[in-house]
């Protein structure tokens, strides 16, 4: 019987040598800015802005224009890269949500246009020179899009905008804020949504802070729109075509809050690691040899490592190409899946800290609240399920 030499392969399952190169720059990147990660958070309410020697090492290398096109100045690196790059930054406790939230908003525009607003604005993230917010959620009617009650209509060559928008995040470092709003229907028409981009500073706009002690890194405000007018060239997709804009948008959200929250897993369970094995208090062995504190860490490590593989293959389909739904429904998954993972990772982490946790100077408090957080936004466990249930799994809806 003959042998043979088995030809070289790829290892399975990884990333190809754009990904794995462009995660060591971001690995890198994060190490050296991670004894800073304190100062980076508190940045943008000090100061107006994200903190620069980092913004500005972030954009040299291209990764605001991960997802746009050359033609407007992108990269053209992809999701998969994206989302490879802000997991590095969260492994080391560096969270930069404005630019997941502008290049969700981007990747929207791109795809529904029209032409001049994507001239205006694409070329300018890819920059990252702008950032842009989004205000969706009311009080009334959560993530019910259907039910807004914000009104978006035609007024000669401008919109006018009337309603309230609850929590809105950034609009103080944003140049734009994209508003989902109800277009005028004719009565017993099924609705219609219209989405436009307004100046967070127009006339009319009230905006008050909600404290909220800056959840993600960002500042969250309640809006008010008394008669806001926008240009109408400043319309996002077709007027009364709105959900086609959003649409699009809420793959990119969530599989890149997937990512952050999945790269902060990561930075709980090494802080968690390094206590357990440095702590002694009964005996000489550490509290890490308690299977109390093992199973746990270990259990947090098994679901990080296949999250991971579900999130890049998400990522990556998406770049293929893959049917939006299917991605829809991986990207619900991811979030799901992710956003347990992360509170689970902060809770075992403040219990093997102990009283170090709460000291706020270390940081875990805020931590471990986004990690909350993460549970209820940018859409609850809930809803994320319920398209799973009925969008994946075929059951029907109640309503």
């Amino acid at each position: 019987m003959s042998t043979s030499s088995t030809p070289t392969q790829p290892e399975p399952f990884a990333l190809p040598t754009f990904h794995t190169d462009v995660r060591t720059q971001a690995e890198e990147l994060a190490a050296r800015f991670a004894d800073a990660h304190r100062e980076i958070r508190l940045h943008p309410f000090e100061h107006g802005e994200l903190y620069p020697e980092l913004w500005t090492e972030f954009n040299d290398r291209g990764w605001s224009g991960l997802l746009f096109g050359s033609e407007h100045g992108g990269s053209e690196g992809g999701l998969l890269a994206y989302v490879v790059v802000m997991e590095a930054l969260a492994a080391r406790n560096l969270i930069l949500w404005m630019p997941v939230l502008s290049a969700s908003i981007g990747h929207a525009i791109a795809r529904v246009g029209p032409d001049q607003v994507r001239e205006r604005w694409l070329g300018a993230l890819a920059a990252g020179q702008v950032f842009l917010a989004l205000a969706v959620t009311e009080p009334d009617c959560g993530h019910n899009v259907f039910r807004s009650k914000t009104t978006v209509r035609r007024v000669d060559d401008r919109f006018v905008v009337n309603g309230l928008k609850a929590v809105t995040s950034g609009i103080d470092l944003a140049e734009r804020v994209l508003v989902f709003g109800r277009a005028p229907a004719e009565e017993g028409a099924p609705p219609r949504f219209t989405t436009v981009l307004v100046d967070p500073n127009a006339r009319g706009i009230e905006r008050v802070e909600l404290p909220m002690r800056w959840r993600e890194g960002a500042r969250q405000f309640q809006l008010t729109f008394s008669d806001v007018e926008t240009p109408a060239d400043e319309l996002v997709g077709a007027e009364g075509q709105g959900l086609l804009a959003l649409w699009p948008f809420t793959h990119i959200e969530r599989l890149m809050t997937a990512a952050l929250a999945l790269g902060n897993a990561s930075y709980c369970l090494s802080l968690a690691l390094t206590r357990a094995r440095e702590r002694t208090i009964f005996g000489k062995q550490p509290i890490g040899a308690e299977q109390a504190i093992q199973h746990p860490l270990a259990s947090l490590h098994a679901r990080i490592e296949a999250t991971r593989l579900l999130v890049y293959r998400a990522a990556q389909r998406f770049d293929a190409g893959a049917d939006t739904m299917a991605v829809a429904g991986e990207a619900n998954v991811a979030k799901v899946l992710t956003a347990d993972l992360l509170f689970d990772a902060a809770d075992h982490a403040m219990q093997t800290l102990g009283a170090k946790a709460w000291d706020e100077r270390e940081g875990m408090i805020d931590l471990f609240l986004d990690a909350r957080a993460a549970r209820s936004a940018p859409i609850s466990q809930e809803l994320a399920l319920n398209y799973i249930a009925q969008h994946v799994l075929g059951l029907p809806s109640h309503r």
